[in-house]
């Protein structure tokens, strides 16, 4: 939690703060309409929808009308942030691994860049978590960097060169050990966790940094156990 808190905080080094303001418009104007386009398309309207991980909330300003959004994120540093966004927020601090929610409560969730840095345990947990809060026939959207995805490997050079050239030791997110290593792997996931796959976008909306996986939860599904 104690790197979240700092991902979301005020940065004293120039390079991490470059690295905000960069973050902040690409979140704005990339992201922000190309989450629109698939929550308008996949959530029903006027559903109760749970951002699982929502950080500073700067890419749901257009949907908050149509929907009811809750906030939710383990930082609260991020949480904050939200509040300094949103008008009158629905807003909960706790962990995606354990969902203060009851069951079948939610029509929809979503994510953008948090899956990956989970482990694969943790994101089975995760995924039959979301499956449990989920109401019958709900859907989840997870924006989910691949280990080919534009900024992925942007970054590998330059943490290269600022780390391995100049032994700088800087890096600009915690870290990713599980981004997405194929579509066969990220749809054995959801669907062991108890979805069907809807669709798997990775498109140049948003400069293919991104996989979008869209998924429902299966009818009568009770979700996988852990075995």
């Amino acid at each position: 939690m104690i790197e979240w808190d700092y991902y979301w905080t005020r940065k004293q080094t120039a390079l991490h703060s470059t690295y905000d303001q960069i973050a902040v418009v690409y979140r704005q104007n990339i992201i922000k309409p190309h989450l629109e386009r698939f929550i308008r398309k996949y959530m029903r309207p006027e559903g109760m929808l749970l951002h699982a991980g929502c950080g500073g909330g700067q890419v749901e300003e257009e949907i908050t009308g149509s929907y009811t959004i809750i906030g939710m994120d383990i930082s609260p540093n991020a949480i904050d942030l939200y509040r300094k966004v949103h008008t009158d927020p629905k807003l909960i601090m706790g962990d995606i691994l354990s969902i203060g929610i009851k069951d079948g409560s939610l029509d929809g969730i979503y994510n953008l860049g948090v899956m990956e840095h989970f482990s694969e345990e943790e994101i089975d947990r995760i995924l039959r978590e979301f499956h449990r809060v989920l109401r019958k026939d709900g859907v989840v959207i997870l924006f989910w960097p691949p280990e080919f995805g534009s900024t992925v490997i942007f970054f590998k050079l330059v943490h290269f060169v600022l780390n391995s050239v100049f032994k700088r030791d800087i890096y600009f997110q915690p870290p990713e050990p599980s981004r997405v290593r194929s579509r066969k792997w990220v749809t054995e996931k959801v669907t062991r966790a108890g979805f069907s796959l809807e669709e798997i976008s990775f498109r140049l909306e948003d400069f293919y940094t991104n996989m979008v996986i869209v998924a429902r939860k299966n009818e009568g599904s009770t979700g996988a156990s852990h075995d």
